[in-house]
């Protein structure tokens, strides 16, 4: 499923078969699920983001279903942020996939490669470093929720922070505040818990 365009090259997943089923009927089967045990909730205004857990699907998927549930799946999108935390490198900023498509055992997904060179070639909290986003899970595990909820297409910018430093953080947030507008979307990759107490 490599692009054929010249000069690009996709990026593998990495985590199917760890994180969520490898088998496309499988991951389908599994999405639905996770789906038809969470409810709808309208919310006032529009909505511009969400905030989705990234641990393996047998964990959080239900969790992270009721989060894109509340997206609106005929909505078209002129461009949706995927943000994730690099759980394998650090590095001082954002490292953003400017090469190529994201692939899922579900397909392709396009990366808006325009934006995306646009932000990581004019801002020096960003860069172009594909090596960082080849193993990391954080982002390519919301994919395939898009991939199941959108009837439409769509296009991403996947960005991953390499800190939690907040004055990095912020920095970061500056660049992409001007996106952050009717017609776009946010996906916040995060870590919900890791294994606290129930009660805590």
């Amino acid at each position: 499923m490599n692009s054929q365009t010249s000069g690009t090259k996709n990026r593998i997943a990495s985590s199917a078969g760890q994180f969520y089923p490898s088998d496309p009927q499988e991951l389908k089967s599994l999405l639905k699920k996770c789906f038809s045990k969470v409810s709808f909730t309208p919310i006032d205004g529009e909505l511009m983001a969400i905030i989705s857990p990234h641990a393996g699907y047998v964990f959080s998927g239900e969790v992270a279903a009721a989060a894109y549930k509340q997206i609106d799946p005929n909505k078209t999108y002129l461009t949706i942020f995927v943000i994730g935390l690099s759980h394998r490198n650090s590095f001082a900023g954002a490292s953003i996939y400017t090469i190529g498509n994201y692939e899922t055992p579900l397909g392709e997904v396009i990366v808006d490669l325009p934006l995306a060179g646009k932000l990581a070639s004019e801002n020096k909290v960003m860069c172009f470093e594909p090596a960082y986003q080849l193993s990391e899970h954080s982002i390519e595990v919301q994919l395939p929720f898009l991939q199941h909820h959108l009837k439409k297409p769509f296009k991403i910018v996947p960005i991953l922070l390499g800190t939690t430093d907040t004055d990095v953080c912020r920095k970061v947030a500056k660049v992409l505040e001007p996106y952050f507008v009717t017609g776009n979307l946010f996906v916040i990759s995060t870590d919900f818990s890791h294994y606290p107490t129930y009660d805590v």
